[in-house]
């Protein structure tokens, strides 16, 4: 079981503002709360996990944030901390002790997002069986957390808030087992290695290290890692997500204008790469499951009429990003009218189709 640990504790987790009377998490960017944005990455692990987010009592009850947290997933829970703790570190120490320290823990944030797939990743810190493990990016802002590697990509040396390198931590730290992290941890804490008053995370790595540890660095693609620290960065976000779906928008329209053509030509085979394996097409007649299926059934369509016209009347995107198809479709002497609605995956494939249609008469 791999342990997920999300500290919101830091002292700017739950500032407001004049523009938003609600901490950042909980702002909502094209439909979706960030807090929701950022914890995809984790409810799409391809492993066994739990999921815990530890938030002090006042700021839990003031924003209900045990029901919203509880609503991400099955995987997640809330751990309540009373009272102010001095830095992400103390937090993690206080939530930590309901796991189970034999098994491997990864601490980050919800003050960011990471827009990718991170399971093989840590899939990658757990087949190594290396000690520790960061994901970076390229920066030199001292705003940032900091490590130094050698050749083959193992951490020498971390700091916080000082660029001794290129390499920032993108906010995310795993460990092989919690135990590891409590032990370095506490060895910090017992050293009063402190950054502005706090006990941050980052320096737990030297600890590790110091006691022959291995820690190593995997670097991400910063185009995809959003570090929502202010209202500034809240900002910038929101506009990056509103263009990245209206570009998606556009994308869909030309993807459905390709499958009404090459269905209107009667290319089955071209009909077919529309299709993700597991598509489901159901109509009036039939309900029909696999991509082989499907196929199998719009080609014996085709084969059953010489005369076929399929016609978008007007095609529309929904916010859900479905593709809904106003139609005429003409088969031999007989012509239907309908909607088709379609849903899609990631990579634009349909993953089903709805059809609505009836016959078209004179009268």
């Amino acid at each position: 079981m791999l342990n997920v640990l999300i500290p919101l504790s830091g002292k700017n987790s739950f500032e407001v503002s004049n523009l938003n009377s609600f901490p950042r998490i909980l702002t909502e960017v094209e439909g979706k709360l960030l807090i929701e944005r950022a914890a995809q990455p984790f409810k799409q692990l391809s492993m066994d996990k739990s999921i815990t987010v530890a938030v002090p009592k006042q700021e839990a009850e003031k924003y209900q944030l045990e029901k919203v947290v509880t609503l991400l997933g099955s995987d997640f829970q809330t751990c309540i901390i009373n009272g102010n703790t001095q830095g992400a570190a103390c937090s993690a120490l206080l939530a930590i002790e309901t796991f189970e320290l034999d098994e491997p823990l990864i601490i980050a944030s919800f003050e960011q997002v990471m827009d990718f797939d991170i399971s093989s990743l840590i899939q990658d810190f757990i087949d190594e069986g290396v000690d520790a493990g960061v994901l970076t990016f390229e920066a030199i802002h001292p705003k940032w957390s900091y490590v130094k590697t050698n050749k083959q990509g193992y951490v020498t040396q971390a700091a916080e808030k000082m660029p001794i390198s290129k390499q920032a931590i993108a906010g995310l730290y795993y460990y092989k087992t919690a135990h590891s992290f409590v032990e370095a941890a506490k060895s910090m804490i017992q050293k009063d290695v402190k950054t502005n008053g706090s006990f941050y995370i980052s320096p737990t790595l030297n600890e590790i290290i110091l006691n022959k540890g291995i820690v190593k660095s995997l670097s991400i693609d910063k185009n995809k890692y959003f570090h929502i620290s202010d209202e500034h960065a809240l900002e910038s976000f929101e506009v990056r997500i509103s263009e990245e779906r209206d570009n998606l928008k556009a994308r869909l329209v030309e993807r459905t204008k390709n499958y009404v053509e090459a269905f209107n030509n009667k290319k089955i085979s071209e009909v077919g790469e529309f299709f993700s394996l597991n598509f489901v097409l159901e109509d009036p007649a039939i309900r029909c499951e696999g991509r082989d299926n499907v196929i199998d059934y719009i080609e014996a369509i085709f084969n059953s009429h010489d005369t076929l016209s399929f016609c978008a009347l007007n095609i529309f995107i929904t916010d859900n990003l479905e593709s809904i198809i106003e139609f005429k479709l003409t088969l031999g002497d007989k012509t239907l009218v309908g909607t088709d609605v379609i849903r899609w995956d990631n990579d634009l494939n349909m993953i089903s189709m709805n059809a609505y249609l009836y016959e078209k008469t004179d009268g």
